[in-house]
């Protein structure tokens, strides 16, 4: 099915069918845009996002292993779970959120 391609006031992308049945719901806002243009719109967006979520990857793998936590916990070693709190905020720290999450 081909489509055609809006870009909102928002910035978001849209699209809707090329025959017509989804043209009462388009708004007046949306700025119609071609199908590369479209495209190109996406990449961009989807390379931001990866690259803003760089901050997640990197701290998924390096958060201290789960084991450790409920082995102290199991145990109820404060000291241990001191410990493991640190090591995950040395890991936020270290790999900080960016502005706007």
């Amino acid at each position: 099915m081909t489509m055609k391609h809006f870009i909102g006031a928002d910035g978001h992308l849209y699209a809707y069918s090329t025959d017509g049945s989804q043209d009462h719901v388009i708004p007046d806002t949306h700025t119609p845009i071609a199908e590369d243009e479209a495209k190109n719109i996406a990449e961009i967006k989807q390379q931001a996002e990866f690259e803003a979520n760089d901050y997640y990857r990197k701290r998924l793998y390096t958060y201290p292993e789960i084991g450790e936590f409920l082995d102290a916990w199991v145990k109820n070693d404060k000291k241990a779970l001191e410990e493991y709190r640190q090591k995950c905020l040395d890991v936020k720290a270290k790999y900080p959120k960016p502005a706007g999450f």
